[in-house]
């Protein structure tokens, strides 16, 4: 069958995080499966594929569209003339853009096959056919096998209620299928399809600094991608969604697998840098280790991070040397709260704070950028200990450099426990709609509770954000004393000067002190990564 799969337009709120762009890793994966099936493939990224001039366009009180228009949208679907179209949805801030991607699709063929699938479908199936007709198949779970076979029965080939894992209508009813069991030999996945991307293309933007994660610069640096080594994750955090489409059980790749994938993106796409995606990549600390000596052995000469984090109980030193060693840019863990009960007894992570701190002074002594996740505002919680969490953030930032890489509003994302317990308890202050979801992390709390409200929230947050400026001015100073070639050393980074420039020239002074001084990957300069 002729398949597109599409990256649809996305919504972005007054207050949420910039638009940028993004490789779509899901629909390669699932693309690089259908392939091997035997179908025709390409896959359209609505935002990188866009008129760039046209990003993040007003749409209305400060609410813009990033990516191509709608009627742009249709003309290149009109175009490739697909039997399916698959669309991913990552996010339920973008489940309106799905259905408005759907609906484009059916106007143009009602023949067209729609499919929907990734983390929202995957929760909550019904959303996609609620007074509409636009979507056919809601695709739950893992894709590769689910959307293969859905393929097949489309085909006539394979009976449609034999399918697991799909949901529809059928006689007016919504279908839920059972679902399908997790793919236990993830070795088994072909590469992702990378051959239906331009890459290029995002290597421009990266360089531009509209990659959609953020990672230390250097010329070459652009030439990045996500990869996923792992799947799954066995803990029981109430505010994290990752186990609701990819599961409990940890399924990882093999160290060679790996190996093997790095080796092709070196020679086939000239990468410099990798973003580990994974949620546990050092939950096997076998395997982790394998991973890191190879690269080292193999002088891949690659940087990389761990943007999505790691829990600092499953680091040790031996780890973290071979981390900087094998060209580790930053590792980002997650606290949490730094309250010792409610990290154990209310959001269920059980994580020593203790390890914090330890895993804190050895990055600092071996080299290495390290930065945390922190989270306040959970049910049950109060505003003594959400500051103690605040102060334990500050303390390990003046103290070992430790970056806090935002303290986050707890958010109750559709379909975990979190949420659950909101909706139980009539936690939430305001409807789950996709711009309440879109800027609830970015301090517009959705939840009230007998021992704060979002007002009290915000008020933390703020004062955190000027303590913060002081800890890391603080942390500053001192290393400067410890190392005296820091400034000489950052300015010999082009794209130090570059950016620098860039902030002055747009009056933006804030910007423009934390490109002359900010420390953020102070030990890469150090380390001379990528210094000419």
């Amino acid at each position: 069958m002729n398949v597109l799969l599409i990256k649809h337009p996305t919504t972005h709120f007054s207050g949420t995080s910039p638009a940028v762009s993004g490789m779509p890793l899901g629909l390669l994966y699932v693309a690089a499966s259908l392939k091997k099936a035997g179908h025709t493939v390409r896959i359209y990224d609505a935002i990188v594929e866009a008129d760039e001039s046209r990003w993040g366009y007003s749409v209305s009180g400060g609410i813009y569209q990033m990516g191509a228009t709608w009627k742009e949208f249709k003309a290149v679907v009109d175009k490739l003339r697909p039997d399916v179209v698959g669309i991913a949805n990552q996010y339920s801030s973008q489940v309106m853009n799905t259905l408005k991607a759907a609906e484009a699709i059916k106007e143009l063929s009602k023949d067209i096959k729609v499919i929907v699938g990734g983390a929202h479908p995957s929760v909550r199936p019904e959303d996609f056919f609620r007074e509409n007709n636009y979507v056919d198949y809601v695709v739950m779970g893992e894709g590769e096998a689910t959307a293969t076979e859905l393929l097949e029965s489309l085909e006539g080939k394979k009976d449609i209620k034999t399918v697991k894992g799909i949901a529809y209508i059928s006689n007016g009813e919504l279908v839920v299928h059972e679902k399908r069991g997790l793919i236990e030999n993830i070795d088994s996945l072909p590469l992702p399809a990378y051959e239906l991307l331009d890459l290029e293309r995002y290597f421009y933007f990266n360089e531009k600094g509209r990659d959609s994660r953020e990672n230390y610069r250097y010329p070459g640096s652009e030439r990045s991608v996500s990869m996923i080594t792992s799947r799954g994750c066995p803990f029981n955090c109430i505010f994290c969604s990752v186990h609701l489409g990819m599961g409990k059980k940890f399924r990882a790749h093999s160290a060679q697998s790996v190996l093997g994938h790095i080796g092709f993106l070196k020679e086939k796409y000239r990468i410099n840098h990798i973003h580990f995606e994974d949620d546990n990549i050092s939950l096997d600390t076998l395997r982790f280790n394998k991973i890191l000596n190879c690269i080292i052995e193999n002088n891949f000469d690659i940087t990389w991070d761990t943007p999505n984090g790691l829990r600092a109980d499953y680091l040790n030193e031996e780890l973290l040397r071979k981390c900087r060693a094998s060209g580790c840019t930053y590792l980002r863990i997650g606290v949490e709260s730094a309250n010792r009960h409610v990290n154990k007894e209310i959001i269920k992570k059980d994580l020593d704070i203790d390890k914090i701190t330890e895993v804190s002074k050895a990055c600092e002594r071996i080299g290495i950028d390290l930065e945390a996740f922190y989270i306040i505002g959970f049910p049950g919680e109060n505003i003594a200990q959400m500051k103690e969490t605040i102060n334990f953030a500050l303390r390990q930032e003046g103290l070992y450099g430790l970056y806090p890489y935002n303290i986050f509003t707890a958010t109750p994302l559709i379909g975990t426990d979190l949420y659950k317990i909101c909706r139980q308890k009539g936690y939430l202050s305001k409807d789950i709609s996709p711009e309440n979801l879109a800027t609830a992390t970015q301090g517009e709390g959705l939840i009230l509770t007998e021992d704060f409200s979002p007002t009290d929230l915000k008020k933390l947050l703020k004062q955190f954000r000027l303590r913060h400026y002081i800890a890391m001015l603080a942390y500053f100073i001192k290393f400067i004393i410890s190392h005296p070639q820091y400034m000489f050393l950052r300015f010999k980074n082009r794209l130090v000067i570059k950016e620098a420039c860039g902030h002055f020239f747009r009056f933006q002074a804030i910007s423009f002190l934390e490109a002359i001084f900010g420390f953020r990957y102070k030990n890469c300069v150090i380390n001379k990564v990528g210094i000419e």
